[in-house]
């Protein structure tokens, strides 16, 4: 097939349609069964913390659902395939502990694992032929939505959403087999429905799971029609009223193009250690290493007269408006608040997000200010940092700067670190079961096995 170099659609269907289990490395095999392992246990996560909107949500899916076909999280019942991977997908999301991709600048398993984990259980097929759909899912993700960042973000949408439902369009229809024509189809349906805005980052972040939710079943009704014969829109990405131009003014084709087929972006993408936004990370790991600094001096911190947080400006626009959370949601997009309980406690946990706020956080917040620096931001070098300087009352000071949080690629997640996060994550589920059962099952999969749902 010969591919017009302007056509990022059809390229990436044409890799979708070709891609085969032979073409993961050892690398992308390993990373997808870690990055399995941490979707299930970030849905734990996204079921206890968030869950006054779960209940709702779930009512109102449970009441319009006749299905039978797919499983939902922590429920004995089954429901439509749509339903079971909308639901799966709302989990998945509501601790904001899913993974995610820094130059995509939003998560993707919450979505693409959802909507494939669903249309699988109906469908005879090995978890050779999962693992393929879920990186086909993961490329088309993070490299249509990494064309078009960081104008995206700046014009108010979330990639979670908007390129999420492109991304499970594609790997639904690679899982049902469908022809490269219809593989583009179905993801020129999804980006017709694309849809979700960053706004839940400042306020109403409980129906932040709406984003991967919508995405994961409009891509799967999207592959269905599909499926029957529906053709999608033609340039769907590069038309003048396309998916590219509605989202951004700048389109960077390179993300598509650089090596598509060849270097499979899961393996560029993150997993997160702390319930709270990225974008608050590295100043917590900073804040940590301080605070171990200030004990190792006998130094209290009521002593803590000022401290500088040096970060991007993005990071401060999405997490940096909320100080004192009113809320569990609150505190998942505030650096204030999660590095005065990092800086407090020397971690910042799930439980974390629960607790009242403390008289000693609050008084560590009003000691916080942010400062925009464009030099801890750098997406080509993967750099999206924080450096902390805490000055105490005696004018003595000190700093730590963190560039590469800890679940970055470069400073990867263990299978020993995924169980700790596992164990936090279905600590206190009464129908969870055991952490290590779950990840050891997962770790030990027999890919050439028929697929079975992993709850």
């Amino acid at each position: 097939m010969v591919i017009n170099m302007t056509d990022c659609g059809r390229a990436l269907s044409n890799f979708v349609f070709n891609l085969k289990f032979s073409d993961l490395d050892e690398k992308t095999i390993e990373n997808t069964r870690i990055y399995i392992a941490d979707y299930m246990a970030a849905s734990h996560a996204g079921y206890k913390v968030n869950a006054a909107f779960n209940k709702s949500m779930l009512e109102i899916v449970d009441a319009m659902d006749g299905g039978d076909e797919a499983s939902v999280l922590l429920n004995s019942k089954k429901m439509s395939v749509e339903n079971a991977a909308f639901m799966n997908a709302v989990y998945a999301h509501g601790a904001d502990m899913d993974d995610g991709n820094r130059k995509a600048r939003g998560h993707v398993a919450a979505s693409v694992m959802s909507a494939v984990f669903a249309v699988a259980e109906t469908m005879d097929v090995s978890w050779e032929d999962v693992f393929v759909a879920i990186n086909a899912g993961y490329d088309i993700y993070n490299r249509t939505a990494a064309a078009v960042q960081p104008d995206l973000v700046h014009r108010g949408f979330h990639s979670t959403g908007t390129a999420g439902a492109i991304a499970c369009g594609g790997a639904v229809a690679k899982l049902m087999g469908l022809s490269e024509d219809k593989i583009y189809s179905a993801m020129g349906i999804s980006a017709i429905q694309a849809s979700g805005l960053i706004i839940i980052a400042e306020s109403g972040q409980a129906c932040k799971p709406l984003n991967p939710a919508n995405a994961a079943k409009t891509g799967i009704i999207s592959a269905k029609l599909a499926a029957k014969g529906v053709t999608g829109p033609v340039n769907f990405l590069e038309s003048k009223k396309g998916w590219f131009h509605a989202m951004a003014d700048n389109i960077d084709e390179a993300a598509i193009w650089d090596g598509l087929g060849k270097e499979f972006t899961i393996n560029e993408s993150y997993l997160k250690p702390y319930p709270s936004c990225r974008h608050t990370h590295c100043g917590i790991e900073a804040v940590m290493k301080l605070r171990a600094k200030l004990a190792a001096e006998g130094r209290s911190l009521d002593e803590i007269d000022k401290i500088n947080v040096n970060i991007y400006n993005d990071a401060i626009q999405i997490a940096g408006i909320i100080e004192i959370p009113a809320n569990p949601d609150d505190a998942k997009f505030s650096i204030h608040y999660s590095l005065a309980v990092a800086l407090q406690k020397g971690n910042y946990t799930l439980k974390d997000l629960e607790e009242p706020v403390s008289d000693m956080s609050r008084r560590l917040v009003e000691k916080i200010h942010l400062i925009p620096d464009s030099s801890m931001e750098d997406t080509k070098a993967g750099i999206r940092g924080s450096a902390v300087e805490i000055i105490l009352a005696d004018g003595s000071s000190c700093k730590e700067t963190v560039l590469l949080p800890k679940g970055d690629a470069a400073n990867p997640f263990s299978w020993e670190d995924m169980l700790l996060k596992a164990e936090a994550c279905l600590e206190d589920i009464e129908a969870a079961g055991s952490a290590s059962a779950m990840v050891e099952k997962i770790r030990g999969l027999n890919l050439m096995e028929a697929y079975s749902y992993l709850a």
